[in-house]
């Protein structure tokens, strides 16, 4: 448990209430110096792949891309931090597809070096299906579909920012005081750094960064 640790981290606003981050990278990184080795380790591993501001930005090729999220995947992990990995790679897996096909592009061979997780099989078989015919088990993918085709960065980036707030929201409140907690926590910083640090003049660019970088998997 976590108790000291939490309660020294102040509130986080969601992400479209707040004018300032509450707590500096440097003063983060000294609280997260009292978590136990184990999720020391595991967190270090993991922001880099799933943190808002990940070095995929930088380019990653498909293949390096696989074999890392397999090599992390493959570690033992807390079950929270294990779920949240699928949850963002799924995610990201779906809207590299919808973009993929956005473009006119042709559905992945089997070959291909190509997402993550379960819906990979569906996004293949149900290539031309509107939305792969996924929008059952995730009913955010029409509002993608409406906001890559409009071009929307801001809108885009504010609907995924919410659904990751909202997972990790409810993983928090099932472990108020354990790693699942911190882990919330500095994911959801990112986040919200990742907000405030939007220029409204720049959107355009930002959305060639956020959907050919960030989705390209």
């Amino acid at each position: 448990m976590y108790y000291d640790l939490i309660c020294s981290l102040p509130h986080l606003p969601h992400f479209e209430k707040a004018d300032w981050l509450p707590i500096t990278p440097l003063r983060l990184r000294q609280r997260l110096s009292r978590l136990q080795p184990k999720h020391a380790v595991q967190l270090e591993l993991a922001r880099p792949l799933v943190g808002w501001r990940c070095r995929r930005l930088t380019g990653y090729a498909d293949h390096d891309l696989v074999i890392e999220h397999k090599g992390l995947t493959d570690t033992q992990l807390d079950a929270p931090l294990r779920d949240y990995i699928e949850f963002r790679m799924t995610q990201q897996t779906l809207i590299a597809a919808l973009r993929r096909r956005h473009d006119g592009l042709e559905r992945p061979a089997d070959s291909d070096a190509f997402g993550f997780g379960p819906s990979v099989h569906s996004i293949r078989k149900h290539w031309d299906t509107p939305h792969f015919g996924l929008q059952y088990r995730y009913p955010w993918l029409p509002m993608v579909g409406e906001r890559l085709s409009a071009g929307d960065a801001i809108g885009l980036e504010r609907l995924l920012m919410d659904l990751n707030w909202q997972w990790l929201t409810r993983c928090a409140e099932q472990s108020m005081f354990g790693f699942a907690a911190v882990m919330a926590f500095v994911f959801k910083w990112d986040m919200l750094g990742a907000w405030l640090a939007n220029d409204p003049l720049r959107a355009k660019a930002r959305f060639t960064e956020l959907i050919d970088k960030v989705t390209h998997v």
